[in-house]
């Protein structure tokens, strides 16, 4: 009986396409196709700063050769009939790259004219930006995402206006040292703010050693705390059970 000889492949390391210089060169392609192709009209001011709106992210898919169809979607209904729509979009490249965006729409985020189908239309439209900025916009966020109201919660006791934030931040004293928020947890905050999740004066967010730590309250619902941990987990996030916390990868 003959014996198979096993395979070894030799260990290697992940190494980049392209070198330093063809990425630089290839990226100030990606921008300045942008700048020409985008005009003030397919941006968006949100919070003082400029996000790419739902036609400038058409414009991009066009002219990268980006194909899109939905692989997934999914209505949750609520006994009060709120409900809301999960989609995932898979984009696919003229070289067979994909990538998977994941968008999610509640009918509490605000008041829709066209209910059903302007909370199934922006639930798509977010998955699909999502996913062509994942292709070759880096990750960045869109309008159609940011521009989302968070949506009213069961609990009484959370906020569920902005206004409401606003307010009390008037009242801190001058002297207060609270902390700014840092790029690294701003992208966390708006990522779960674009999925219509509550943030401020529920979660307790905060960076410690280059992790942004996600610290929900220790009544939470279940859920509540399916829908912070769905969200969270596609920024590769780990729920530590004895610290009540997410931990965010930056």
């Amino acid at each position: 009986m003959q014996e198979t000889e096993t395979q070894i492949t030799p260990f290697s390391t992940v190494r980049p396409l392209v070198t330093p210089q063809e990425a630089v060169e290839q990226w100030q392609q990606f921008e300045d196709l942008k700048n020409a192709l985008l005009n003030n009209s397919d941006y968006q001011e949100i919070r003082d700063k400029r996000y790419i709106k739902k036609s400038g992210f058409r414009k991009i898919a066009v002219y990268f050769g980006l194909s899109d169809r939905i692989i997934e979607e999914e209505k949750v209904t609520r006994e009060d009939d709120s409900f809301y729509w999960r989609i995932k979009v898979q984009v696919e490249a003229p070289n067979g790259r994909t990538s998977v965006g994941v968008g999610i729409c509640d009918s509490k985020e605000k008041r829709f004219a066209h209910l059903e189908h302007d909370v199934y239309s922006t639930t798509h439209t977010r998955a699909k930006n999502r996913a062509i900025s994942d292709m070759v916009a880096g990750g960045v966020v869109s309008a159609d995402e940011v521009e989302a109201d968070p949506p009213s919660t069961k609990n009484e006791n959370k906020p569920t206006s902005p206004k409401k934030v606003e307010s009390k931040q008037k009242n801190k004293p001058e002297n207060s040292q609270e902390p700014q928020p840092d790029p690294d947890e701003e992208a966390v905050i708006d990522t779960l703010l674009v999925n219509g999740l509550d943030v401020n004066g529920f979660l307790d967010i905060y960076k410690y050693d280059n992790k942004i730590y996600v610290c929900p309250p220790e009544d939470i619902d279940e859920e509540t705390w399916t829908g912070y941990n769905s969200i969270l987990s596609h920024r590769k996030a780990e729920w530590n059970q004895e610290a009540h916390r997410w931990e965010v990868p930056v």
